[in-house]
């Protein structure tokens, strides 16, 4: 296991993501699953009509930060891009399969999009520390 995957598994699956609407900052906690190939790839399900695809599709770049664990590990990121995904609900299913209160939270999921984050580089902190990462 990487050091990052220790700071995706400290978040518990959830992340705040911050996107722009008209120069207005708007912030949401979301659940994800992370892509197995990838550290740095992240899903979502969405509704396609919510206003967060109607900010990404305007705006890409993100902000993020997951929340924090009892040492203060968290993933920090303004270097980040959303994107509605080409995979499909069936392709992203055996990610999401274990988390039950994510399934729950989402009752018409075969309805909704499949949304990837892409981080590029990110801090990894907690309380006295803090290391960056590069992924392209």
């Amino acid at each position: 296991m990487t050091f990052f995957e220790e700071y995706i598994q400290a978040s518990r699956g959830l992340v705040f993501v911050a996107t722009t609407r008209d120069n207005q900052p708007s912030i949401r906690i979301m659940g994800f699953a992370v892509s197995p190939e990838r550290e740095n790839l992240w899903y979502f399900n969405v509704d396609p009509t919510s206003y967060k695809v109607h900010d990404i599709d305007n705006n890409d770049k993100v902000a993020i930060i997951t929340p924090f664990n009892e040492n203060g590990a968290r993933i920090e990121s303004n270097n980040a891009t959303m994107r509605r995904s080409d995979k499909t609900w069936a392709d992203v299913k055996p990610l999401f399969i274990d988390n039950k209160s994510y399934m729950q939270g989402h009752p018409d999921i075969e309805n909704e999009i499949v949304l990837e984050l892409h981080i590029h580089s990110a801090s990894l902190a907690s309380y006295g520390y803090k290391k960056d990462v590069n992924f392209e």
